[in-house]
């Protein structure tokens, strides 16, 4: 996504944490109703990661400033 534009880049970081909080809600209600072991904790630090990187790349201070020519 090198190409893509900062306003492509929020809206598919957004779109990422849109679709992870009810997924993982999901998930943690399913575990939750078929007991332990607590394997939801798993999805949530794999997943997490990847969504804290994102935001890393995107708004965080991992991200490229427009160049200037």
């Amino acid at each position: 996504m090198r190409q893509a534009t900062a306003a492509q880049k929020k809206l598919g970081f957004r779109i990422h944490t849109i679709v992870f909080i009810p997924s993982i809600v999901l998930l943690a209600m399913i575990n939750l109703l078929t007991g332990a072991p607590y394997w939801v904790l798993w999805a949530l630090l794999g997943w997490g990661v990847g969504l804290l990187s994102h935001w890393f790349f995107v708004l965080g201070p991992g991200a490229r400033k427009p160049e200037t020519t």
